[in-house]
């Protein structure tokens, strides 16, 4: 037989299904499409279909209406409930009661073909499921890039540039979470703000690079020795804040002193950096977002006042002063 041309051609060439129990019908339109060049494998019953489209996921089944135990509609229905990716099912049947069609369509069938076949009706049959399946394609690949595109536009949205951790806005969002769910259960809350030492000497000396792959280096050590319950954000310029849930002052204070540390004996290329931290705790006086970052910022003011590179902790049953912060 001749080979088809325009099917031949088209770029789509899925794995095809074959739903026959009539040994010499199978033959036949096997050879039809050995002339068309597709490839076509064979089930000689309905459960053996669905057993190898869990292996192989066909994109094209053509299947005989009339079978024993499971019959062609029925199986359209079973290969929809496995879902995606998307299978174009072709009908053979000698029915031609409009009621068996609705029914079929009904079900999921895609389209008909008239017990025997015609080759040519397979070729034209064949060349508009093909076609349909390459539309399937194009819109599935450009919803992937899409959902990617919008993973990625959500990332940016709640991540600082420079330094990748998270941004004052998402921080201010985890923040707002951790403290409502700090008030609906009961669950202890923390903050440390802490504020990189004489940076701007450092962008005085070395220059605004060097200034920012201080914060990047910054950020990085903040990232690895944070633990799960330990949210590190960049609050804005050369500030960092650090949520932790589930702990309390003590806890807090230990944390912030592992990360001065970490700080204190990193390499640095230029010249050593080191950073002062205010800690601070829900409490009887503090209950909000802005008390909160009022209290730690309080706390971390005294750390610059006393030196520097050091760890200060906002003292509890002390007023909070306001900061503007938040």
């Amino acid at each position: 037989m001749e080979k088809t041309a325009e099917v031949e051609s088209n770029p789509v060439k899925p794995r095809v299904l074959l739903v026959e129990d009539d040994p010499v019908s199978a033959y036949l339109i096997q050879q039809m499409f050995l002339a068309q060049d597709l490839p076509l494998d064979h089930a000689v019953n309905g459960a053996i279909a669905l057993d190898m489209h869990r292996r192989n996921r066909y994109r094209l089944v053509i299947s005989d209406w009339m079978m024993p135990e499971m019959n062609g509609v029925d199986l359209c229905r079973a290969f929809r409930s496995l879902g995606n990716p998307y299978v174009y099912f072709i009908l053979c049947t000698a029915k031609g009661q409009k009621s068996d069609r609705v029914e079929a369509y009904d079900a999921g069938v895609d389209d008909f073909m008239t017990k025997p076949l015609d080759r040519g009706e397979l070729h034209i049959r064949l060349r508009v499921a093909l076609r349909i399946l390459e539309a399937e394609e194009v819109v599935q690949r450009q919803k992937t890039e899409l959902e990617a595109m919008n993973l990625k536009l959500n990332h940016l949205a709640v991540t600082d540039e420079l330094t990748g951790l998270y941004n004052r806005r998402r921080f201010q969002e985890m923040l707002k979470e951790a403290v409502g769910e700090h008030m609906r259960a009961g669950d202890q809350l923390s903050l440390i703000l802490l504020d990189i030492d004489r940076f701007k000497s450092l962008n005085d000396q070395f220059g605004h690079q060097a200034g920012d792959e201080a914060l990047r280096r910054v950020s990085q050590i903040l990232r690895d020795q944070s633990r799960r319950h330990e949210l590190p954000a960049r609050y804005g310029g050369e500030e960092f804040a650090i949520i932790l849930q589930r702990c309390g002052l003590m806890e807090a204070a230990i944390a912030a002193e592992r990360f001065r540390l970490a700080l204190e004996s990193a390499d640095w290329l230029d010249r050593k950096i080191t950073a002062s931290f205010g800690v601070a705790t829900c409490g009887s006086q503090i209950s909000t977002q802005s008390e909160l970052v009022a209290a730690a910022d309080q706390a971390l003011y005294a750390a610059k006042q006393s030196g520097r590179n050091r760890v200060e902790l906002f003292p509890e049953n002390t007023p909070v002063m306001p900061t503007g912060k938040g």
